[in-house]
């Protein structure tokens, strides 16, 4: 097989992902089609890979397992203890690596959620609560108005 016989599956929102079989051309009304057998055992094949490949992930595939797990944006970053500003900007730096704290917690929560590990799950939302508790109020600034105007207030001993 030579790689003019394989499909550039760039549908898949990946650039490094070539099919050798299991699609087939299709004519329609709108022009020429391609159709993907058995669409969604291979997406999870390709997010297993991704999550086995030993080099850092980039945006385009933190973007494909999020998909594959069938989490919005917000979800997402609910998940990993981001906010969703910090998802987008992986997404849209598709080729830029993602830090390898970000890394790590992202092929967790994929191997967590697709395995269904509660308990990884529950240990992860644990750990981002604990952590907000930790250094939530620690950088957290409350502020009240007075006679004079905002101030802020003091802090608990």
């Amino acid at each position: 097989m030579t790689d003019k016989d394989l499909f550039h599956y760039t549908q898949s929102g990946l650039d490094n992902v070539w099919l050798a079989n299991g699609w087939r051309r299709e004519k329609t009304d709108y022009g020429q089609a391609f159709a993907i057998e058995h669409a969604d055992t291979l997406h999870r094949a390709i997010a297993d890979a991704i999550v086995r490949f030993p080099e850092p992930l980039r945006g385009q595939e933190a973007r494909f397992l999020r998909t594959v797990l069938e989490l919005s944006q917000e979800h997402f970053a609910r998940l990993l203890g981001v906010d969703r500003a910090t998802v987008i900007r992986w997404e849209k730096a598709r080729t830029t690596a993602l830090d390898r704290a970000y890394d790590i917690a992202v092929r967790a929560s994929y191997e967590a959620r697709a395995a269904g590990n509660s308990l990884v799950l529950k240990i992860i939302k644990e750990m981002q609560e604990a952590d907000e508790r930790k250094h939530g109020e620690l950088h957290r600034h409350v502020f009240e108005t007075a006679k004079a105007g905002w101030r802020e207030r003091k802090r608990a001993a």
